[in-house]
């Protein structure tokens, strides 16, 4: 064997141990895991897979929990034959014109009564309006609008209102999966939005080398405004197939970082270029005091948090409902 191809073993094979050395500190210090095959669902007692919406509350279900899970009182959970928190459904005759509110856990009430809800202190405000909730925990921009497509018509909504907490914007990376189950994702093509598989590892993608460079490259562009852009689009061309008026509302954490202003800035530029009424929470919310409208340690609202929320809702729909459809 030549000199030249003995050098060029030794490279390869140096090269070979130094990646394997790496290999084995990444997993030795539990660095860059893959997502279980299946992942662990970390409610099941409370939420099941759903094809169609990801995932969803048991249908028809009374039951109990505690949020946070500390918490000494236990909080009613009441849902609908959809799966949604609430002991209404949304086919059933009501002579109120609608509004409905998509979102997240914010919407949902984690951590408040079901009355003290930001949709149930506003149709408490706006009496002659039904307000319905749609909302469910660790949904990103993609689930609510899959949602809103499966179940929106049979609320018959004359306005949606588009609730977007600001840690939503990162659930559209690949292997975000909210309630702990890998739900279908959205991505752009060529000729639009496109629904691919959850992204489970092939074996050698379980490498914490492989996971290493995924993980980064995805953390560089992990708010996804491309795809949000394009899901919001998807929204506007739900609100001529359903027949509803869009309206967007920024929900903001208890800080606002730059990373939450341009999140929130995002939202504003979207809306104007659509002339899509839009509603920034952060100076009210922010104005009565953190600790005043959340919950201790927690992220989401206390009840004079949904209160505050609602009233904000109620000023901007009070101008809008002489132009709902």
């Amino acid at each position: 064997m030549s000199s030249r191809l003995v050098k060029t073993a030794i490279v390869i094979v140096s090269v070979f141990v130094a990646l394997a050395i790496v290999e084995v500190g990444l997993r030795v210090n539990g660095s860059y895991l893959p997502p279980n095959d299946p992942i662990r669902p970390a409610q099941p007692e409370l939420y099941q897979p759903d094809a169609a919406i990801g995932y969803r509350l048991w249908p028809s279900k009374k039951t109990t929990h505690r949020y946070p899970q500390k918490s000494e009182e236990l909080i009613a959970l009441v849902s609908n034959s959809d799966g949604f928190r609430s002991s209404r459904e949304f086919d059933e005759h009501d002579g109120r014109r609608r509004i409905l509110v998509v979102g997240d856990s914010f919407v949902f009430g984690m951590g408040v009564r079901q009355d003290e809800r930001v949709t149930e202190q506003l149709e408490g405000l706006m009496p002659r309006w039904r307000v319905d909730n749609m909302g469910m925990p660790g949904w990103g921009l993609d689930l609510m609008i899959r949602a809103l497509e499966q179940y929106g018509k049979k609320a018959h909504p004359d306005i949606v209102v588009l609730a977007v907490y600001t840690d939503d914007f990162r659930r559209l990376l690949p292997y975000y999966a909210g309630a702990g189950y890998g739900h279908a994702k959205f991505e752009i093509s060529g000729s639009g939005l496109v629904t691919v598989p959850y992204p489970y590892p092939r074996f050698w993608e379980r490498l914490r080398l492989v996971q290493f460079m995924y993980q980064t490259t995805w953390e560089r562009n992990r708010n996804r405004y491309d795809l949000n852009g394009a899901l919001l689009d998807r929204y506007l061309k739900d609100a001529d197939a359903i027949g509803f008026k869009p309206v967007v509302a920024f929900l903001p954490g208890r800080g606002d970082n730059e990373e939450d202003q341009q999140r929130r800035g995002f939202l504003q530029d979207w809306a104007a270029r659509h002339a899509v009424p839009y509603l920034d929470l952060t100076a009210a919310i922010h104005g009565a005091g953190v600790d005043n409208v959340y919950i201790d340690n927690n992220p989401h609202w206390n009840p004079s948090g949904h209160r505050i929320a609602a009233e904000q809702l109620r000023n901007m729909l009070d101008r809008l409902v002489g132009t709902a459809r």
